[in-house]
């Protein structure tokens, strides 16, 4: 089933650079957010960040969404990852963790895209449920 939200950053929590000395370029961060749409919600995810100097960059990211859509409540882990480039465009794309499902989201899998347009930041999901 395919379901599109937006998202909107709640919070970004810039970590101390300790354990990576040796890659002093990357960063770490918490990162939340709020979903609404078809899927409604909040996350926590912890990335990996790259920027170069010409603001191309890219990242990972592990993240545990909970959320409600279509009678289903529960959370999911999600696992995303992209590269920017000079203008600021992607590809962002992402798989669902199997078997990191709980409750309503049990057994689920599947992948999403990332957007970003003029009207802000969009997650579309295509997930199957067992």
């Amino acid at each position: 089933m395919k379901f599109t939200s937006t998202f909107e950053i709640k919070g970004w929590d810039v970590a101390d650079s300790g354990g990576v000395d040796e890659l002093a370029d990357v960063g770490r961060a918490t990162i939340r957010k709020a979903f609404s749409g078809e899927l409604e919600g909040t996350s926590v995810g912890y990335g990996l960040l790259m920027q170069t100097q010409h603001e191309t960059g890219g990242y990972v990211v592990i993240e545990r969404v909970s959320a409600k859509t279509d009678g289903r409540e529960g959370t999911f882990v999600i696992m995303h990852y992209g590269v920017r480039d000079a203008s600021g465009g992607g590809p962002w794309y992402g798989d669902v963790v199997p078997g990191s499902g709980t409750d309503g989201f049990e057994g689920v899998t599947g992948t999403f895209g990332i957007q970003h347009d003029e009207a802000g930041a969009i997650f579309t999901f295509d997930l199957n449920f067992a």
